[in-house]
């Protein structure tokens, strides 16, 4: 399986970063500020557009990479998420958020089942894990509906604006996404 870009169907798409999506990217950060901010622990430093052109740069960089990818609905961003392998290609991590008018979607639900297919079958890791806040319902309710394994509670292992929080951990295997 290629890597991204991934068709998410209703007119949205995952796709890699590019150095022109800047001013979205900036605006949905200032938008959703004081509701991603408790989860994401960039976004208290990330107080200008001048703070958020590095990691662009680096993510848009590495032209191989899924540690960053946007999500798209009908030209709009909509998102960002990202799965990251770790050094020995076993595990892979994914992370999201979404833009509060775009929630209930099921955007990042899909964004994620084409992570996970293409973790297992393009980078050929053994294992995805998600992480999410204990009381992010909303972001936990993404793993468990992919049949993911709750693993356990990481404690204080999240960090955001409001001090570190505990982390419910979930995994899948390769050969439990094949089979559902």
């Amino acid at each position: 399986m290629s890597g991204p870009p991934f068709d998410l169907g209703g007119g949205a798409l995952l796709r890699r970063y590019r150095m022109e999506d800047l001013d979205g990217l900036w605006s949905a950060v200032e938008e959703e500020r004081d509701r991603i901010g408790p989860w994401m622990p960039w976004v208290e430093h990330t107080v200008s557009k001048d703070d958020e052109r590095p990691w662009l740069e680096r993510v848009t960089s590495d032209r191989d990479s899924t540690g960053g990818l946007s999500i798209w609905v009908e030209g709009e961003f909509a998102g960002g998420t990202g799965l990251i392998a770790d050094e020995f290609g076993i595990s892979a991590e994914i992370g999201y958020w979404i833009r509060s008018r775009f929630e209930g979607r099921g955007l990042v639900t899909r964004a994620c089942e084409a992570l996970i297919t293409y973790g297992f079958e393009g980078l050929g890791v053994h294992r995805v894990v998600i992480r999410a806040g204990t009381e992010n319902a909303r972001s936990r309710a993404i793993p468990e509906r992919l049949g993911f394994t709750f693993e356990g509670v990481a404690r204080e292992e999240g960090r955001g604006t409001g001090g570190f929080y505990d982390l419910a951990v979930y995994s899948i295997l390769d050969r439990e996404w094949r089979a559902r």
